[in-house]
């Protein structure tokens, strides 16, 4: 073979592996899911249900256990739609070549695509005080959550022209090209299955103390939780059952009013801090949510509409997705019977997301059971 053509069947190579190399760097560094996973610590299934009715005189010990079935059909972006992604545009470099030949190609836009599904089950314990304190008895709960969890993210996105010089060979051009469009693709694949799969473990916990108040009409719980990272979590793309290395400071004040027989009327604000996750160092923005209930009693039961929304008033911090703030609207029905047999209360709650910006929208399904010792 002719040492001339030999050169130029190994230039070739080399431009093809160069171009393969660059646009594997470029691509790789767009992460596939958002810090928090497009979610925050708190239960978008509903808090408040037939449990507004609970009896005044209610002390001691209490267990309780909730299971909830979640499911994720889309996570949306910015402006409510379809999440998206930059990918930004550069050079390839060639070898033997001057860079201001290197061939350039523009940023492009990905729509990512998320779903998945999450099996909890939450196991709490609290304790009512018989000691009255400012008119009101104290309370306390910890909550330990359990879940298997299954995230699936699939992205796409054209893979932009490369801008060549007319003094580029064009056998070159057409190998480089064609092993640019392979590797451009392949590589926003990798990244979104990282971030896909499935996995099973402990939540994050809850310690909560609170004051409540119970009167004829009125029911007042003031308190405040800490959420702990003690769930399964790692810094590293893929579905975790723990929200991350940090911790949340979560003051909440709930009040229902009991207007006539058989009619409750319940809203709870909740306001939530978040220190910085030591793992990535993004500090999660904080956030504020309103929850809100009416429950009709029936000798078969309590029937009730419940609806709530939770949105971050704070941008993150470091968050490679930018600065687009979370928020979650969510409606739905709950039932409440008491279960004579044993002396408790099942509930059985149904949520829908009817509107939300950077989270994961779906509906809740959830089977609460509380009991008193």
């Amino acid at each position: 073979m002719p040492a001339a053509t030999r050169r130029n069947g190994d230039d070739m190579h080399t431009w093809k592996t160069t171009a393969a190399a660059i646009v594997a760097a470029c691509v790789a560094t767009q992460p596939a899911a958002a810090a928090d996973n497009f979610q925050l610590r708190y239960n978008l299934a509903g808090n408040l249900g037939g449990e507004l009715f609970a009896a005044r005189d209610q002390v001691g010990w209490a267990g309780g256990l909730a299971l909830t079935a979640m499911e994720n059909s889309r996570v949306t972006g910015d402006n409510g739609l379809a999440l998206t992604r930059t990918i930004p545009g550069g050079t390839v470099p060639l070898p033997n070549t001057p860079s201001a030949l290197y061939p350039a190609y523009s940023a492009s836009v990905a729509q990512v695509a998320g779903t998945g599904t999450q099996k909890q089950a939450n196991l709490g314990l609290a304790y009512i005080t018989e000691e009255h304190y400012g008119g009101g008895r104290l309370a306390f709960l910890l909550n330990v959550p359990f879940a298997k969890k299954t995230q699936r993210f699939e992205a796409m996105a054209a893979t932009p022209a490369l801008n060549w010089s007319p003094a580029i060979p064009a056998p070159v051009r057409a190998a480089v090209t064609a092993s640019f469009n392979r590797q451009y693709q392949a590589q926003i694949g990798i990244q979104a299955g990282e971030s896909s799969g499935e996995t099973t473990g402990m939540g994050d916990v809850e310690v909560q103390a609170g004051w409540r108040y119970v009167q004829d009409q009125l029911r007042v719980l003031a308190g405040a939780s800490v959420v702990l990272p003690t769930g399964k979590y790692s810094a590293a793309a893929g579905p975790d059952t723990g929200y991350g290395n940090y911790t949340t400071f979560r003051p909440a004040v709930q009040a229902t009013w009991l207007p006539v027989a058989g009619v409750a009327l319940s809203g709870k604000v909740t306001w939530a801090v978040n220190t910085r996750n030591r793992d990535n160092d993004v500090r999660s923005g904080n956030w504020a949510g309103l929850e809100l209930a009416a429950g009709y009693q029936t000798s078969l039961g309590v029937l009730g509409l419940n609806g709530l929304r939770v949105q971050q008033y704070q941008a993150d911090s470091g968050n490679p997705w930018g600065s687009g703030k979370l928020r979650s609207t969510n409606a739905g029905v709950f039932y409440t019977v008491r279960l004579e047999p044993v002396n408790a209360a099942m509930t059985l709650q149904y949520m829908a997301t009817t509107a939300s910006r950077n989270a994961r929208h779906g509906n809740f399904s959830q089977l609460r059971i509380t009991k008193f010792f």
